[in-house]
């Protein structure tokens, strides 16, 4: 005998209509979860599949993922950031007085105490991340995308490494391998990189997709091939009922059993209009697609002291930058991804040529770096999976998991508390 949902018993757990708002890592791994355990599918997102920040990212997948996107000091670094217009952390002077309440959240939650809480969420989630990418290749058979390089991090000065002391020490205390590497082991593991490089820091473990577009839509391509659908519409609200929801579109409205959104910085107008408020902002993430040079990298590279990641990407040689608040909606300058320029070529001596493209996208970021998931309060029939900051692509598919339990009624193997969307964001 089949179960059923106890929201509404007459609509089996297995089988139900889902529709999945969000065709990016999360919402597309989620939609292949749903789908192989009995669900129908679909999803919906105006761009198509990795539209959004699932694109040009930097292709990390960071095991054992433990720490926040702020770190205790961030107070006093804020006017330099003011004042810098190269550096790590861009605040456009106009957005500033918009963004205060977010980045006073985002202090409070910087704390010792607080992260600590913090990195136990994270692992409880990010521990599975590895895992649920080998059973999400076993549905999708797209391998080849990914590759167990690692991660590295070089420092040309000796104060640079001495800065991410505090960091490296948390991370390792929480289950986290590092290598530290010197010159020689730098230059054994990348050596075309410029041999400036004295420290590095070597993630041993993590992974590298060198196209995160092509997993995206790997797994939507499966969606489809097996009975799923893909809508390129935006949703603009979401009604729910008992024993079901409606999402409303410009085409019309259209019900569902259960409802999961997934649709990263713009999950904050949906999750209103089921009046629940969430402090979600968009971290604008910049880079340029240059050629790939000859004697290119074989792994995600930061250069620390500048921000700057080289990423060896199937298209291309992919720089990525660092971070600006300016609102979801402002244009883009790419000014400060074209100065940066110099100092990649720099890194990588070998790097020619001018761009071919630039990108920007935005990440979905709560102040206390943990993502909402959970059932939406209230509305039991709507799942909420989103603000992943800087690791969606790492946490995609762990997060899909987890949604796939829920719309099931199976418990999840981690505690939720912590993701709910009316926690507190800086206790």
């Amino acid at each position: 005998m089949s179960e059923v949902s106890p929201s509404n018993p007459a609509v089996p757990l297995q089988g139900r209509t889902v529709a999945v708002i969000g065709a990016g890592i999360v919402g597309a791994a989620a939609a292949v979860f749903l789908q192989n355990v009995g669900h129908r599918v679909t999803l919906w997102d105006p761009r198509g599949p990795a539209g959004g920040a699932s694109y040009g990212n930097a292709g990390i997948v960071e095991a054992s993922s433990c720490l926040p996107i702020a770190t205790p000091g961030i107070l006093r670094e804020i006017p330099s950031m003011l004042m810098d217009r190269d550096g790590p952390v861009i605040i456009r002077p106009g957005y500033f007085p918009k963004a205060l309440p977010w980045l006073m959240r985002l202090v409070l939650a910087t704390r010792w105490s607080k992260i600590e809480r913090t990195a136990q969420a994270l692992l409880s989630l990010s521990r599975n991340a590895i895992a649920a990418y080998d059973a999400l290749l076993r549905i999708v058979p797209v391998g080849d995308v990914i590759h167990n390089v690692g991660r590295l991090t070089v420092y040309s000065t000796e104060a640079g490494f001495e800065g991410g002391a505090d960091s490296r020490r948390f991370a390792t205390e929480h289950g986290m391998a590092l290598d530290v590497l010197d010159r020689s082991a730098i230059h054994d593991l990348e050596p075309h990189l410029a041999p400036k490089f004295s420290m590095g820091v070597l993630q041993p473990h993590s992974r590298f997709v060198s196209n995160p577009k092509r997993l995206v839509e790997a797994c939507v391509n499966h969606l489809l091939a097996h009975g799923g659908e893909l809508r390129p519409a935006a949703v603009t609200r979401i009604e729910s009922r008992d024993g079901g929801c409606t999402i409303v579109t410009e085409s019309g409205a259209h019900s569902f059993d259960t409802v999961v959104v997934a649709c990263g910085a713009w999950s904050e107008p949906l999750c209103k209009s089921l009046g629940l408020s969430v402090p979600l902002e968009s971290e604008r993430g910049y880079h340029l697609l240059l050629p790939q040079p000859k004697k290119t990298l074989s792994r995600p590279t930061l250069w620390a002291e500048h921000y700057i990641n080289l990423c060896p990407m199937e298209e291309g040689l992919r720089m990525t930058v660092g971070v600006e608040y300016a609102g979801r909606d402002a244009p883009p300058d790419y000014g400060r991804a074209h100065r940066l320029l110099v100092h990649a070529r720099t890194m990588l001596p070998s790097l020619a040529g001018e761009p071919k493209s630039e990108w920007l996208g935005l990440r979905p970021s709560l102040p206390d770096s943990l993502p909402v998931l959970g059932p939406a309060p209230g509305h039991p029939n709507v799942i909420l999976a989103f603000g992943h900051n800087h690791i969606g692509l790492t946490l995609g598919p762990a997060t899909g998991q987890v949604v796939a339990d829920l719309v099931s009624g199976r418990k999840p193997a981690l505690d939720l508390a912590p993701f709910a969307p009316t926690r507190s964001y800086v206790r």
